[in-house]
């Protein structure tokens, strides 16, 4: 009887291996995460073994995007990119917006028209757990921000860990600030810019860092093609 469990046991384990093994083969995210966690593993060892201590997950830049009205130039530049990217050109989405119909709808609008673009794509998802980026919102009169973005990034990969998206009610949804629902869709669009790797361009962008007046512009998706190209 000891041998009937023991042989069930090591069947167990062994279709376990096997649908693992199947699993780093067939689904992109598992291998590119077990990827992942193989090349921070070996950077821990060798960090640890030559310095004695251990390097944490980095926190990348915070990103805002003033209200505040201003003379903008009529000439395009080039997008420039944080060389931060997530592993594939798609993120899951959640939206923490359960009470702001204005806001949340001007969200799902943002990231149908980042999927437009096929330079990358959002996924929204019930899960918070799940999700790569999170869009919430803040009430907040203390910072000059209508936007905010802030990431964490693998240091060895580079890859794109998480990502926080806040829209600032407080100017967003003031009338004093002049923004219509075309203009909070942009600052939409400009945040999930910075949350897939983009960096502010003064320029003719969508990531242009003051007022929200651009969209999604033809320099804003060739960087991102660009990013996602290289590997």
């Amino acid at each position: 009887m000891r041998s009937f469990f023991r042989f069930i046991k090591n069947l167990l384990l062994l279709s376990l291996l096997a649908f693992g093994v199947w699993s780093y083969q067939n689904n992109p995210d598992i291998h590119t995460a077990t990827n992942d966690s193989v090349a921070v593993l070996k950077q821990k060892i060798g960090q640890f073994i030559t310095t004695g201590n251990l390097q944490l997950p980095q926190a990348g830049d915070t990103h805002t995007q003033s209200p505040n009205k201003t003379q903008f130039s009529s000439s395009e530049s080039v997008t420039k990119t944080s060389n931060r990217r997530w592993p594939n050109a798609t993120a899951k989405v959640y939206l923490n917006i359960q009470n702001n119909p204005v806001l949340r709808s001007a969200s799902i609008d943002a990231m149908n028209a980042w999927n437009r673009t096929g330079a990358f794509n959002f996924v929204q998802t019930d899960n918070k757990s799940a999700a790569q980026i999170i869009i919430g919102v803040v009430d907040d009169s203390d910072t000059s921000a209508a936007g905010e973005t802030s990431t964490t990034y693998n240091p060895v990969t580079g890859h794109l860990l998480r990502a926080k998206v806040n829209l600032n009610r407080y100017y967003l949804q003031n009338r004093w600030y002049g923004y219509n629902q075309n203009r909070i869709i942009n600052t939409a669009e400009h945040e999930l810019g910075h949350a897939i790797g983009l960096d502010h361009n003064n320029g003719v962008s969508v990531m242009y860092p003051k007022g929200s007046v651009y969209t999604i512009q033809p320099g804003d998706i060739k960087a991102v093609q660009k990013l996602y190209k290289e590997k």
